[in-house]
């Protein structure tokens, strides 16, 4: 075979391969349908991870593995706290086709589809919480005990979110300055950090009563911890909550305590 000849045959070989890589390529791209997100740093990587685990308890959980429709599953990050370890919020919606919570295996359920919201909390690579409706827990499976607050003074203010809680300081004659808004907070809501007459307090507002009380049961009586997250505070810690809002004040101004007093009854957690 003479030169000329084996180099057209080279080509030609090159050619029909370069042909059958493109018909290849065309025929697989069509294929994939899921975009696979690459973490870029640790964070991300952590996020992905809890995503990750918070997605697989779903559909183990007793609620969802009895009834749950997985096409009609959905899981969405929320956010993240800035304790250590860090806590990843989640939120699951889907649709069982049958009333209730849990394992019903032994009930007399009615059929019916049911739609269902599920916050699930992830550190250090498990669960830690995992709400239904903001009724069930599903961890320990059982309807969530709402303590009834016995000691409600009738002189409280009528505080409910962070105007109007601004606004009654002001009416008690306190300076109000508005120094920052924290967004990766302890709670799964920015904070907004206020000079009130000289002293930080930290507001935390949610979207309901419902959430603030929930976020209230994180804290440890002693306020020294936030979920599975022990704080060391730089002064005493103090915990509020009502309406919407959760205060926390690290301090020991009596002025200040006093002042909190009287407008958010006693605290819930603290020293």
């Amino acid at each position: 075979m003479s030169p000329q000849t084996k180099s057209k045959k080279i080509a030609i070989t090159a050619i029909i391969a370069v042909i059958l890589v493109g018909a290849v390529s065309a025929y697989l791209i069509p294929a994939q349908s899921t975009v696979v997100i690459v973490p870029t740093t640790q964070e991300d990587q952590e996020r992905y991870d809890a995503l990750g685990v918070a997605q697989r308890y779903v559909v183990t959980s007793p609620t969802f593995e009895f009834d749950g429709d997985i096409n009609s599953l959905k899981t969405e990050y929320i956010g993240s706290t800035k304790s250590i370890p860090p806590q990843h919020i989640f939120k699951a919606t889907f649709e069982s086709s049958h009333e209730g919570f849990g394992d019903r295996h032994d009930q007399s359920v009615k059929k019916t589809t049911t739609p269902h919201t599920m916050s699930i909390v992830v550190s250090e690579g498990k669960v830690v919480s995992a709400i239904t409706d903001e009724t069930w827990d599903e961890q320990k499976e059982l309807f969530i005990q709402r303590p009834v607050d016995t000691d409600f003074s009738m002189n409280v203010s009528d505080v409910y979110n962070y105007a109007s809680f601004i606004d009654d300081l002001e009416k008690k004659d306190a300076s109000t300055e508005l120094v920052e808004i924290i967004e990766d907070s302890p709670f799964s809501v920015p904070g907004f950090v206020v000079s009130v007459n000289g002293e930080h307090v930290q507001v935390y507002e949610f979207i309901s009563a419902t959430k603030a009380h929930d976020a209230t049961l994180l804290v440890s009586k002693d306020g020294a911890a936030i979920g599975t997250s022990m704080i060391l505070w730089m002064d005493e810690p103090h915990f509020y909550s009502q309406g919407n809002v959760i205060v926390q004040y690290i301090g020991h101004n009596p002025e200040t305590l006093s002042l909190l007093d009287s407008l958010l009854n006693k605290q819930f957690a603290g020293q």
